[in-house]
């Protein structure tokens, strides 16, 4: 598996990725994404500002993951354990059909070097308190629950992680 900033060919294979997840989440009762979230435009957004990655297997997208450091203004309501810059990831998305592979631990440990790359050693996260399957992702990877908020009208809350990357610093 190779992990690389996304280009403007890829989206075709991202929003396919998306639809799928879509159906998936649905079906578990999870709407934390839906027909009307995530949209091409935000992955056409986050091309722009390249901070958009795809996960290829022989060429072929595998999944996807956005990482910047643009934190919604809802955090501000979350007692993060450290202040100050930070990286975050956004829209993780793997191909149903390669599920159970580790490519959604591989684009995480790279937004986590992507992080470190960078000089800042602390990452946040947030996921549908509905999303089970994230969370157990997430805890397992190092990630500790740090508060709740409420993104997007949704009636459920959103769960905020965070890891810090290096203990030294």
């Amino acid at each position: 598996m190779r992990i690389r900033k996304a280009s403007q060919k890829d989206l075709e294979a991202i929003m396919s990725i998306i639809q799928v997840t879509v159906k998936l989440m649905e079906e578990n009762k999870n709407d934390q994404w839906t027909g009307e979230y995530p949209q091409e435009d935000d992955f056409q957004s986050d091309l722009k500002k390249d901070h958009l990655y795809v996960a290829t297997l022989q060429e072929r997208v595998v999944g996807c993951i956005t990482i910047d450091q643009e934190e919604p203004e809802e955090y501000s309501f979350v007692n993060w354990r450290r202040n100050g810059d930070a990286f975050l990831f956004h829209r993780l998305a793997v191909d149903p059909d390669t599920r159970g592979e580790g490519i959604a631990s591989k684009l995480i440990s790279f937004a986590e070097n992507v992080a470190i790359s960078h000089n800042v050693f602390y990452i946040k996260v947030d996921t549908y308190s509905l999303n089970k399957k994230a969370q157990k992702l997430f805890d397992k990877l190092g990630y500790e629950k740090q508060g709740e908020i409420f993104l997007y009208g949704k009636k459920e809350p959103f769960y905020c992680y965070d890891k810090i990357l290096h203990t030294s610093i």
